[in-house]
């Protein structure tokens, strides 16, 4: 339990009510209740504010026209950064419990302070497991992997030998990190596996959802840079390199050999041909089809992808072709009649 009047102090807001209101959760406007926290983050829901049975609100300052009766209410500057912070006093996180058997550590494994390891966890020789790092059950961590510090690793999650990983790292069940890239050629005859001898890096700050693939390089290493956050169901192929602070959301596909430039957002189902370059700052629109170099800071839209406001114009045109077959249509047959009357 906290009080209002410290979440206030947290969030650096002006209090305006009963500061030891006790608060024991957050909820959405509609569906709080006594003991809660709702936000007000858009002036449009000011009406659920009024009706809402939380014992208090958080706001951006000027969103209320009225004063909330019998609630405390919190005015801030950034109601979305508030919301934030605190959502975090309420978060589930991992408490150290040790190592719980069966387990199997293999010879000269390296492990930190505060080290959790659940049940029918493997490491492999050699491995390094930094302090306050938290392995979930039915995880295989291959031999000569790094993990850093603070790292928090779910179940069923599997790290191929030599991967590296950082500091603070999330790495969510069902996801595999260091499996062989795709490479083959053809010999005439059959399709030759190419031996994939590098690793995977993972930097530090990343979050990796669920059910992602991110493969090990041929030769050399396939990088996740600081502060990139992958959603589920994701693929990253061998080699890839992908700048700090970028956005990979849900079923993107990126093969081999793409290089990803900071702070880029690839939106649900793009797909990303091999060896293609995306500078800084670039934005890709659900379902883009990325096939060549995208320079710093582009928006770009469809398949194959193109500037987003060339795709608007397209979709204008597209939505026009009816009218205009129809029109064309009527050209073409007022053309007819006025031959067949010259005729």
């Amino acid at each position: 339990m906290i009080t209002i009047g410290e979440i206030a102090s947290l969030v650096g807001g002006e209090l305006k009510g009963e500061a030891e209101t006790p608060i024991y959760g957050v909820g959405t406007l509609r569906g709080a209740s006594q003991g809660q926290v709702a936000f007000l983050l858009d002036a449009r829901h000011e009406e659920d504010a009024k009706r809402t049975e939380a014992s208090a609100v958080v706001c951006g300052r000027g969103m209320l026209r009225e004063p909330l009766q019998g609630k405390a209410v919190v005015f801030v500057q950034d109601a979305l950064s508030a919301f934030v912070k605190t959502l975090s006093l309420f978060e589930r996180r991992p408490e150290p419990k040790g190592l719980m058997e069966p387990i199997f550590l293999s010879k000269d494994v390296s492990l930190g302070e505060g080290v959790t390891i659940y049940p029918f966890v493997y490491v492999g020789a050699r491995a390094r497991i930094g302090n306050n790092v938290t392995i979930y059950p039915l995880v295989t961590i291959g031999e000569d992997v790094e993990i850093g510090d603070g790292t928090v690793i779910y179940p069923n999650v599997t790290i191929y030998p030599g991967t590296v990983i950082g500091k603070r790292v999330r790495i969510h069940a069902g996801s595999v990190v260091g499996s062989d890239g795709f490479g083959y050629f053809f010999d005439g005859k059959v399709h030759v596996k190419i031996p994939q001898i590098g690793n995977v890096i993972v930097e530090d700050d990343v979050e990796i959802g669920a059910n992602v693939a991110v493969d090990r390089a041929t030769i050399g290493s396939t990088i996740i840079r600081r502060g990139v956050k992958i959603d589920n169901l994701v693929q990253v192929a061998h080699n890839v390199e992908i700048g700090e602070d970028s956005l990979i959301v849900a079923q993107v596909g990126i093969a081999g050999s793409v290089t990803i430039g900071r702070n880029v957002i690839l939106a649900g189902q793009v797909g990303v041909r091999d060896h293609v370059r995306i500078g800084d700052n670039v934005r890709a629109a659900g379902k883009t089809g990325i096939t060549k170099d995208v320079k710093d800071g582009e928006t770009v839209s469809g398949n194959p992808h193109m500037r987003h406001d060339e795709w608007k114009r397209l979709q204008f045109y597209l939505r026009r072709l009816p009218l205009l077959f129809r029109r064309l249509k009527e050209l073409e047959a007022r053309v007819k009649g006025e031959r067949d009357d010259r005729d």
